[in-house]
């Protein structure tokens, strides 16, 4: 097989400034600590603006993810335990001039898990079927733990009304450690595929599902990314990135 084409990040990140439109899904695939939301966080700055409303939904406690954390100061996020009202929400858009919202609904550790889980379910439900049904303008529905979202609270089906009919205005941009579960609209559908280092094979046979690469080139490709030791601990690499109306080449870290 042949090898792919590097690219730095800073002309990656030119080119999907100028290449991506609205409705157009995203998904990152990776063990945890790979770069994967800090790579998606730097897209989203390249394309976000009062035209458009983000929705970032963000699983973990307050504080536990910095990566996260950060996304509201750094694309005028506003960050919130519970999403306002859509009152609300068009007095941000016209006064405050926000981009739209990052969801932390646990301020604190609850003694029940499954009192975490209902509030999870309730406000995340409520974010995704706002920005499928905003015609206002377009939006991102960013879903920082897509396995969490879909098989532990139960909103697949929720996820797979803007896989399958968000566009041309409603995208939905997937994070996920573990391709297992997953519903298959978050292969399929989306238009730009990031596929990080991953060692274990049985999360590689999802590479199967994409249907925009063959699989076997997918895992070769990706079994030859270079992996980085950081500072904090973390084994960052670079990815794979596929579009799928055509190119693949290698995202340096």
């Amino acid at each position: 097989m042949a090898d792919v084409e590097t690219v730095s990040r800073k002309n990656f990140l030119r080119e999907f400034r100028a290449d991506y439109h609205a409705g157009q899904h995203l998904t990152a695939l990776g063990p945890t600590g790979r770069g994967k939301t800090f790579l998606v966080r730097q897209c989203l700055r390249q394309v976000c603006s009062p035209d458009l409303q983000v929705i970032s939904l963000h699983g973990k406690i307050k504080g536990r993810d910095p990566v996260v954390a950060e996304m509201g100061k750094d694309l005028n996020l506003r960050v919130l335990p519970a999403l306002p009202s859509l009152q609300r929400q068009k007095y941000d858009r016209k006064v405050r001039k926000f981009n739209g919202y990052l969801v932390i609904p646990l301020e604190k550790a609850y003694g029940d898990p499954a009192e975490e889980d209902r509030i999870l379910r309730r406000e995340f439900g409520r974010g995704i079927n706002q920005n499928y049904r905003t015609r206002s303008r377009p939006t991102i529905t960013h879903v920082n733990e897509a396995h969490q979202v879909q098989w532990e609270l139960k909103l697949q089906k929720q996820c797979e009304q803007t896989l399958m009919r968000g566009a041309p205005d409603a995208a939905m941009w997937s994070e996920a450690q573990r391709g297992r579960w997953l519903s298959w609209h978050t292969y399929e559908a989306p238009e730009h595929m990031f596929i990080f280092y991953d060692d274990v094979r049985e999360e590689r046979k999802r590479y199967a599902d994409f249907g925009c690469a063959d699989p076997d080139e997918i895992e070769w490709i990706t079994s030859q990314l270079r992996t980085e030791r950081v500072a904090d601990g973390r084994t960052i690499s670079q990815c794979l990135y596929i579009r799928r109306g055509g190119g693949m080449y290698v995202i340096d870290t």
